[in-house]
């Protein structure tokens, strides 16, 4: 298997089945061309403050201790964001928030936002950086809250996203001296705000067969505006791609959030996958007697940009889905 992620950092720290990744809203001051969840200043979409508490609570009481907070940009409601971040700090969370630092304008105001998340609760924080956002973010704020957490000793990593427009690419990495700082990004998602950038992207990114696919742990609960639960921080506006897989678990508008939890306790594949990274699975169905042979043929020449993407194909596959669940002991939680 290929490495390319950075196995290193906050995310790592913590397993998966412990984390809630929370699109707080769908509002946000940029509209990206590569935003996977299509966020705009036209979205409106929101949770509210007791909504995100219940789930949070509801999420502590089955083993939940890890919050990503996220949109949109979450920061566009600061002080629901620090009334979500007190309660998960009270219930036990590690908190954290992804943000394209806006609102850093002045090292000052930087320095103020970030002592007033600290004080909630936020433990690290994850600015995002591209060629997209440039166009909606002077990089200066991104760099103003870098600075901030690093003075404040608040967990600082950067989200960073290739683009196609490689010399403003160079002039980030160049401008924030990346060459010397760890930073983050995922294999390229197929949803985005232009259809023109998008089809850029995936000239611009790599699909690899199975074999060749890395992992950056990216299987574990998130929940939406729209109340929906995928298993996946990949989850996008409408997540019609993971419907009818292990990974969406139900819509918390529509059922109770407890039975969406124990839905995910039982799921013998979503259980696997938290402790059994890419290629666990893929090595599995490879070597298996009974599928074996049709799984090679089926898969391994096939190629994906991202894990999610080949999780997906292979759940959609009947024979290889019923194998799967023939092979997967049921979960302990659920005899």
């Amino acid at each position: 298997m290929a490495q390319y992620y950075p196995k290193t950092g906050v995310c790592y720290d913590h397993a998966e089945r412990s984390k809630i990744y929370m699109i707080y809203t769908f509002s946000c001051n940029a509209a990206c061309d590569h935003c996977l969840v299509e966020s705009s200043p036209k979205r409106r979409a929101k949770l509210d403050p007791a909504t995100a508490k219940e789930i949070l609570r509801l999420g502590a009481e089955h083993g939940k201790s890890f919050l990503d907070l996220s949109g949109g940009e979450a920061m566009l409601h600061p002080k629901e964001v620090m009334e979500v971040a007190s309660a998960a700090r009270d219930l036990g969370y590690y908190v954290c928030l992804n943000t394209n630092a806006y609102w850093a304008r002045t090292p000052d105001r930087a320095r103020g936002v970030v002592a007033d998340l600290k004080a909630a609760g936020v433990q690290a924080i994850f600015p995002s950086a591209s060629a997209y956002h440039l166009k909606y973010v002077p990089l200066e704020r991104v760099m103003n809250a870098r600075a901030a957490c690093q003075e404040l000793d608040v967990a600082y990593e950067l989200n960073y996203f290739y683009s196609a427009e490689t010399e403003t690419d160079a002039r980030i990495q160049r401008e924030m001296d990346l060459e010397n700082e760890v930073f983050f990004f995922d294999g390229l998602q197929t949803t985005g705000n232009s259809e023109e950038t998008m089809g850029e992207l995936k000239k611009l990114y790599t699909m690899r067969v199975p074999d060749d696919i890395d992992d950056c742990f990216s299987v574990h609960l998130g929940v939406n505006p729209h109340g929906h639960v995928v298993s996946t921080c990949n989850m996008n506006y409408t997540n019609a791609k993971f419907r009818d897989t292990p990974f969406f678990l139900g819509n918390f508008y529509e059922q109770p959030f407890e039975d969406i939890l124990r839905a995910e306790r039982e799921s013998a594949v979503l259980q696997f996958l938290y402790d059994n990274p890419h290629p666990a699975l893929h090595t599995m169905l490879r070597e298996d007697d009974e599928v074996g042979e049709y799984y090679r043929q089926t898969f391994s020449e096939r190629r994906y940009y991202s894990v999610i993407d080949y999780y997906i194909d292979v759940f959609r596959d009947e024979r290889t889905m019923s194998r799967i669940d023939q092979l997967l002991p049921k979960p302990l939680a659920s005899i």
